[in-house]
């Protein structure tokens, strides 16, 4: 690890105005501008909050009797425009105070390759999942979903990434209200792009109280610097998704030792809460050794609340196989929710 951070030249960026960060208070004086700093230079600002209509339809008893099954309509209404987003709620039957993944997935159908319902709900928890194509395009039109009710001349401020978790938070915002969730045990997972849209939320959000970032890589927990040719870069993600992100990140392209930050910060903002960082051996595209790094770094963020909160509550794990949220991966992450849960960490 320490060659890896030699080769990547890393510079401490737990440095305000000249001064380096050696306390709580110091770094929580920090957070805000932080926040700012990566919404402005790689994501694009959030919009504007609109409080959506909710219009719930109960599905009934499902998953062989076992599940509450629910599909929960989001409507959001702006400068004339509305656009609605249809979420699920599967809570296990007979559960008071249920814990909860908040589940951001790449399919519309509930369960799917991803999102193995019945297990989990087998295991204690609910899901409370969307799918985010339904929030929004992954494309380059700004007019449709979410992204049409802000854009003005087919343009729009922030990025997709920042539009995604902007409805994450929302679904965090019903979760508190509803009276079978434990709003204080609610976890947030993501694969891949939904892993850096995870992350995103989850910096920004602290409500959460566990975040599970599955193969995120670049412009995720991997750190940008020193990648090798079989790791995605700042290059290759801003040529085929320039849309995830502030047109302004592409200055940063085969320029990265002039980045103000590197993604260890962005992992640091989730402290003093509980966070995994998931990778797979065979993943090179998602830099395994990046995120291990980015870890390691963002470690401090941890010591500063206490000298011994990061080996419990930061954690990177790696399997063997392939880019994929596997069962595996669902089967770590649930392990450590109930670890979390267990022992109040």
């Amino acid at each position: 690890m320490v060659n890896e951070l030699i080769k990547r030249n890393i510079p401490d960026f737990f440095v305000n105005n000249g001064k380096k960060i050696e306390t709580k208070q110091e770094w929580e004086d920090y957070r805000p501008y932080l926040k700012e700093l990566l919404l402005k230079e790689e994501y694009g600002f959030l919009p504007p909050k609109i409080i959506p209509t909710v219009r719930v339809e109960k599905e009934g008893v499902d998953f062989a009797g076992k599940a509450e099954w629910e599909s929960v309509y989001f409507t959001f209404e702006n400068n004339g425009k509305s656009h609605t987003v249809k979420t699920g709620l599967i809570l296990p039957k007979g559960k008071e105070k249920c814990p909860v993944f908040l589940s951001l997935n790449f399919q519309k159908e509930i369960p799917n390759k991803y999102l193995p319902v019945e297990e989990i709900i087998d295991t204690g928890f609910g899901i409370f999942a969307f799918c985010y194509e339904e929030v929004t395009a992954d494309n380059n039109d700004f007019t449709n979903g979410l992204c049409g009710l802000f854009e003005e001349n087919g343009k729009c401020p922030f990025g997709k990434i920042s539009l995604w978790a902007y409805f994450a938070s929302i679904c965090m915002d019903y979760l508190e209200k509803r009276q079978e969730v434990d709003k204080n045990s609610v976890a947030i997972i993501g694969h891949s792009r939904l892993g850096k849209t995870a992350l995103l939320t989850s910096a920004l959000d602290e409500r959460f109280k566990l975040t599970c970032v599955n193969d995120s890589g670049c412009c995720g927990a991997a750190v940008s610097r020193g990648k090798s040719k079989e790791n995605e870069t700042i290059e290759k993600i801003t040529e085929t998704f320039p849309f995830w992100f502030t047109d302004g990140f592409k200055q940063y392209v085969n320029n990265e030792s002039s980045l103000p930050f590197d993604q260890h910060m962005l992992l640091a903002l989730v402290a003093p809460r509980c966070l995994i960082v998931g990778g797979a051996e065979e993943d090179a595209w998602a830099d395994n050794k990046g995120q291990h790094l980015s870890c390691a770094l963002a470690a401090k963020a941890w010591e500063l609340y206490d000298k011994g909160l990061a080996d419990k509550r930061l954690n990177y794990y790696e399997r063997r196989g392939t880019h994929f949220l596997s069962r595996t991966d669902w089967i770590v992450y649930m392990e450590g929710f109930k670890e979390i849960l267990k022992n109040e960490i």
